[in-house]
């Protein structure tokens, strides 16, 4: 019966070591990359679902003003910033489905604010006077947020709005985040009476 020498025995525990190590290194990278790419898709779900609200609530806006819980009336129907609150986007919007028959309107006052990084939806029950309720978180890591406003076939940096054109045509919005990159969304607004 014959056996293996030393040598031999050093060189398979040599052999074995190194197919070791590149099946750690397999496994980590794999680990890794599975991480990135979950990141990849968290942060996609959360662009979708920002753009899935921003446009079911824009399609349906309303060329209505609403008032505030203390019965001030907005200026306009739309208003984007200039409050100082973080709010960067505020409408009233159609449409409100009512399955339970509450006792409220299809209408629903909306607004879309940048807090801390996280871009939030917050709404109320009743268009005028009724407080926000909870917001949604919709996305993170936000650095900045700018909207652009389409009327008269040229793009504006403001929107005031006006008896005969409550709503602009279209809204643009820009997200610059935290990560560097930068997102630009473009929205139509419903045909109003023009």
């Amino acid at each position: 019966m014959k056996g293996f020498t030393l040598v031999e025995t050093l060189v398979a525990l040599a052999a074995l070591s190194v197919l070791a190590a590149g099946a750690l290194a397999v496994s980590s990278a794999s680990t890794a990359s599975h991480d990135v790419i979950r990141a990849r898709q968290d942060a996609t779900q959360e662009l979708t679902r920002l753009r899935a609200a921003l446009k079911a609530d824009t399609t349906q806006a309303a060329a209505r003003r609403p008032r505030d819980i203390n019965g001030a009336k907005d200026q306009a129907a739309l208003t984007a910033g200039g409050r100082g609150d973080g709010v960067f986007l505020s409408l009233v919007r159609r449409g409100w489905d009512n399955p339970l028959e509450q006792d409220r309107a299809s209408l629903q006052y909306v607004e879309y604010r940048l807090d801390q990084g996280r871009i939030e939806r917050l709404w109320r029950r009743h268009v005028d006077g009724s407080p926000l309720q909870a917001p949604q978180l919709l996305a993170e890591n936000v650095r900045s947020v700018s909207l652009a406003f389409m009327d008269h076939d040229q793009w504006m940096e403001a929107w005031a709005g006006a008896p005969n054109r409550p709503l602009p045509r279209a809204i643009r919005l820009n997200l610059e985040f935290t990560s560097g990159d930068v997102l630009s969304q473009t929205f139509l607004l419903p045909e109003v009476a023009r």
